[in-house]
């Protein structure tokens, strides 16, 4: 079987990479001239050179393939358009591609996102079948991503995944909050309780190929999350349990953050970088509610997460602390 992956070099792209090699797969990796490629350029795949915008570097890309995972997206941007530019018609791009030289296509995986369906309104767990209300351009970038997939189904099966917040090694997106745990400081944003769902590399990986390999999979959408949500409290004093470090909640007022982006985003404007955190992010961080079910995947699939939140924190931290990240 031979796999295409975008977005192959980031931190779930490597780790899919790795898990379709072990399955005995053909790998083919789509990247850009500019990405580093530090977690893959030693496993035995094809590398691609390419750009979802552009519909030419594409048809050889997709030529022969059985399976198709899009990874990449834009997840940082300086303006709006720049999220419908890659998101959605960066995704079209990939889709005509497949229709027009990839006649034998077996399923086509698109990896959305939770923020694609927005946050649960009242606490209860989202399912499927609610309706998105995504409250970030990013979200709404990523929903209409998925728009163009489900529009594909009637000239190959589609499978769309919408991971929660994933944790694991090479994720540098965390390890902002194990180094401030580190400095005696679990940083909580507001006066609200916020609570999220959360899934280890491992397991999402896992449930990727099973939801693409599986019938069951064809034309569906999947949430993919721990059984139990954790409070962010919770979730940092697991951190913390795992450093063996002391540390005091400090609480972010709202108002701060907003403040912060406002001043990141006049510095992305300035330097032409995106900037970490901005308003469109910060929307998103504000939301209390980041709560999914995942039953869905369970009963189509058998998908059922093998990795307890606390044991996976614990393996993350002697990660970071080997890799001398912390």
């Amino acid at each position: 079987m031979l796999a295409l992956i975008t977005g192959a070099n980031g931190f779930i792209g490597s780790h899919l990479v790795e898990r379709l090699l072990r399955r005995n797969y053909s790998v083919r990796c789509l990247v850009r001239k500019t990405s580093d490629l530090k977690w893959i350029q030693h496993l035995p795949v094809s590398l691609l050179y390419g750009d979802i915008t552009d519909f030419h570097s594409l048809l050889s890309a997709v030529q022969k393939v059985d399976y198709v995972y899009h990874l990449s997206g834009k997840v940082r941007a300086l303006n709006e358009d720049e999220f419908f530019r890659v998101n959605q018609r960066g995704t079209k791009n990939l889709l005509e591609s497949c229709r027009l030289h990839a006649p034998d296509l077996k399923r086509f995986v698109y990896i959305s996102s939770q923020a694609a369906a927005g946050p649960s309104p009242d606490g209860t767990p989202l399912r499927e079948i609610d309706p998105p209300c995504p409250v970030s351009i990013y979200g709404k970038s990523k929903l209409q991503g998925e728009l163009e997939t489900e529009s594909y189904r009637k000239h190959f099966p589609v499978t769309i995944i919408r991971p929660p917040s994933v944790y694991g090694p090479r994720d540098d997106d965390i390890l902002a909050i194990f180094k401030n745990i580190k400095m005696g400081i679990k940083p909580l944003i507001g006066k609200k309780t916020r609570a999220l769902s959360l899934i280890h590399i491992n397991d999402l990986v896992d449930g990727i190929v099973l939801a693409a390999e599986h019938p069951n999979g064809a034309n569906e959408i999947f949430f993919m999350a721990n059984r139990k949500s954790c409070f962010m409290e919770e979730w940092e004093n697991m951190v913390a349990a795992a450093l063996e470090k002391k540390a005091v909640f400090v609480r972010i007022p709202e108002w701060g953050l907003d403040f912060t982006a406002w001043i990141a985003e006049i510095v992305a404007r300035l330097s032409r970088k995106p900037a970490l955190l901005n308003r469109d992010k910060v929307l998103e961080m504000k939301q209390p509610h980041w709560v999914v079910d995942s039953s869905k995947a369970e009963r189509l699939l058998g998908f059922t997460p093998k990795i307890e939140i606390k044991k996976g924190i614990r393996e993350l931290y002697r990660w970071y602390r080997d890799q001398g990240w912390l």
